[in-house]
């Protein structure tokens, strides 16, 4: 019983410890784009950490409907900074592509979107292309599916990014935010440079004495 926890434990923290956080500068003075980068990689259990320079947004959508909330799932951050909030933080659960934009009048429109993890068919070209030709953009009533905090304290709303649907059926622009609790980028910041073999090896010896 106690071998089977401590593999768990193990597990746990290796996964923890190999999470990264990917940061993403929106609004920054001198960028050519809103979001930068703006076609973004990374892994499941990474962070994407967006950095609001300027008042704008960000919405997960699809890339069959630019500039609209996907239907079930994503995220919003709601227009930031706000006070003394200005970061936005997102845990993916899955690698699939997940575009966004900000949804401030105009915004989408004119160019302000990005992708993370864009896939060899769908770009973020042919997504930007297609949001300059609609009318509007649609913006969710609150904010949800991340971490709102000013880079010492957060709160978090809403479950992990995912681009897949979510399993409530629950569209996104009806949602009201939820608080729970977040610790995976957490644990990854805390283990540093135990991070790897050296962490494992550490582990691996106190199961030992189990």
């Amino acid at each position: 019983m106690h071998l089977s926890v401590g593999i768990l434990a193990v597990l746990g923290l290796i996964a923890g410890a190999s999470a990264e956080t990917v940061k993403v500068e929106v609004g920054k003075s001198g960028s050519k784009t809103i979001f930068n980068p703006q076609s973004i990689k990374a892994e499941k259990g990474d962070v994407v950490e967006f950095h609001f320079n300027s008042q704008h947004s960000v919405v997960a959508s699809d890339f069959e409907n630019p500039c609209t909330p996907v239907s079930s799932g994503g995220f919003y951050s709601g227009t930031l900074p706000s006070g003394d909030k200005s970061t936005f933080s997102v845990t993916l659960n899955n690698t699939g592509p997940i575009f966004f934009y900000c949804s401030l009048p105009g915004h989408c429109q004119a160019g302000a979107v990005g992708v993370i993890n864009q896939g060899s068919d769908d770009t973020v070209a042919e997504y930007q292309a297609a949001a300059a030709k609609t009318n509007s953009s649609k913006e969710p009533r609150s904010v949800f599916g991340g971490t709102v905090s000013d880079g010492s304290s957060s709160e978090t709303t809403g479950t992990m990014a995912s681009s897949a649907p979510s399993s409530t059926g629950t569209d996104s622009a009806s949602r009201t935010s939820s608080t729970v609790a977040s610790t995976g980028s957490s644990a990854a910041g805390h283990l540093g440079p135990l991070a790897g073999g050296s962490a494992l090896a550490l582990i691996l010896s106190g199961l030992v004495a189990l």
